[in-house]
């Protein structure tokens, strides 16, 4: 079978004027000529003429590896072999051209998919802030995919998330309208899991004939979204956005490599986030955690005062979500409420646990536990931002508190809301000299004291929310702290951390002088 004709070889005939027979290497290896084309590619080769002939062969190597021959008439050898040159030196620029042109349009390519890139994750990145629970995940997670959807040109983009706790899938969340059914997403990742671990899956032919086939559906990307070996959830993209092309039927574009890369990379930062986030969550549940078991130890010396710290801290986090604080703001004040009669640890067990009512020297004593309270806490980085309420949570409206005597607003805003929550809940609360008041009679006093004690708005706010206030009371509960388990057997059933022990000979014990006793 004779090889395609190479373009190149017409062109040649073409400017010389004269046929040109191509030769592969192989076919002509018994040509002299053609050998030492192949041999020496660089030049125009002529062979030698018979005495007589007016006619003489020419050969030489084509940009393809073939080689074209030729015959020329003896006097014009020189010039046909120069013109065939030039012809063959201006191709070989011209292909070198076309070469790099397609080089520089791939790094075009390249560079756009690239820039491309950095400006989803700048679009991901810019005004995000982090979850600080797992109810604000979700809008999080939308409001960090609104940019992918447009990135990719997807019609809408449905993204599962794990259930930090349980580990299942949760139901689609959709950036725009649901393409499919949340069981056909389910279904579809089920599906291609397996696959999207190792690369993105693309399907631009979801037909229903086709494994991916759903009504409604015609193409899709799914990428899982995952870090550290941990899958926190997979994002599907379902359907291109169609676009104007005329009468060109065959011309709607579907997915490329090109969008499964962005939303490979939206996904992994994402999944970075989730990760981020769900330590950050970990390390302040412990935080909180341990701030507890300090609390119940303050509790423990006064029984009078169990589960008060909590309350106060659930009463003050309800009032800061209704002024409009973030919910960072709004756990600030769970916290603070959580630490602000950490003093009383200070406080000796002979005035603290009085069972009659203190006298002047006494209340003194007490009025110190603010100030103890910032003691123990300000050395401590993570906790600066408790200090205002732990410190001044005692001050008057009027000026009359203490421990500093401020007044109206020059109070911390922390310290004023923790003032009403103390308040109601110690003098509903028993104390061993007294029992705790009814709320009416409560309710009744703080509106008394409203712009002498307390701030008179907080007071407003306190009974406009007053029903979910007493819902809070009544369904809080003190934290039961479980029987420690005892030993099976001899053995212990508390948790033990492996340790390496080195095993030690008793030739390397010292003894007692004299005795052979092992010390």
């Amino acid at each position: 079978m004779n090889p395609p004709r190479d373009p190149v070889a017409d062109l040649l005939a073409q400017g010389i004027g004269y046929p040109v027979t191509q030769f592969a290497g192989a076919s002509g290896s018994d040509d002299a000529l053609v050998q030492l084309a192949l041999v020496d590619p660089d030049q125009v080769h002529t062979e030698a003429s018979s005495t007589g002939d007016d006619l003489v062969r020419q050969a030489t190597r084509l940009p393809s590896g073939m080689v074209a021959v030729w015959c020329a008439p003896l006097e014009q050898a020189n010039r046909v072999a120069r013109h065939a040159q030039s012809i063959l030196d201006l191709e070989a620029s011209r292909q070198e051209g076309r070469g790099l042109l397609r080089e520089v349009e791939s790094l075009t390519v390249q560079v756009m998919q690239d820039f491309e890139e950095l400006a989803l994750i700048r679009a991901l990145s810019s005004n995000l802030e982090l979850p600080q629970n797992a109810e604000d995940t979700q809008d999080f997670v939308l409001e960090s995919l609104l940019p992918l959807a447009a990135g990719v040109g997807a019609v809408s983009i449905a993204i599962l998330l794990r259930d930090e706790r349980s580990g299942n899938l949760m139901q689609p969340l959709w950036t725009g309208p649901a393409v499919i059914s949340d069981t056909s997403v389910r279904q579809l990742v089920d599906r291609y899991t397996h696959e999207a671990q190792s690369v993105p899956v693309v399907r631009n032919d979801c037909f229903g004939d086709q494994p991916c086939g759903r009504e409604g559906l015609n193409e899709l990307v799914l990428v899982p979204c995952s870090s550290e070996g941990r899958v926190h959830g997979y994002i599907l993209a379902c359907n291109r956005i169609k676009e104007d092309l005329g009468d060109d039927p065959w011309g709607q574009p579907g997915f490329t490599t090109m969008h499964a890369s962005l939303m490979e990379t939206a996904a992994n930062q994402l999944a970075s986030h989730l990760q981020t986030s769900r330590l950050l969550r970990q390390k302040e549940e412990l935080f909180t955690d341990v701030i507890r078991a300090l609390v119940n130890a303050i509790e423990a010396r006064d029984p009078y005062t169990c589960g008060h710290s909590e309350r106060v801290a659930c009463f003050a986090r309800l009032l800061a979500s209704h002024l409009g604080f973030t919910s960072s703001e709004c756990e600030r004040l769970y916290l603070t409420g959580l630490l602000h009669d950490v003093g009383k640890i200070a406080i000796p067990d002979v005035v603290l646990r009085k069972p009659t009512k203190l006298n002047d020297q006494e209340r003194a004593i007490i009025e110190t536990h603010t100030d103890y309270g910032w003691r123990i806490l300000h050395e401590l980085d993570a906790l600066q931002h408790v200090l205002p309420g732990v410190l001044y949570h005692h001050e008057h409206w009027d000026g009359r508190g203490y421990p500093d005597k401020l007044a109206g607003e020059n109070i911390p805003i922390d310290g004023r809301i923790l003032a009403v929550c103390d308040a109601f809940d110690a003098m509903t609360s028993d104390r061993p000299y007294r029992s705790g008041m009814s709320v009416t009679r409560c309710l009744q006093i703080m509106q008394e004291g409203a712009g002498t004690i307390w701030d008179p708005a907080l007071i407003d706010l306190f009974l406009e929310h007053l029903e979910e206030i007493l819902e809070i009371r009544s369904s809080h509960r003190p934290r039961r702290h479980p029987d420690r388990p005892a030993p099976v057997n001899g053995q212990p059933t508390v948790p033990l951390a492996p340790v390496a022990m080195p095993s030690i000979s008793t030739s390397d014990v010292p003894t007692l002088p004299g005795s052979g006793m092992v010390i």
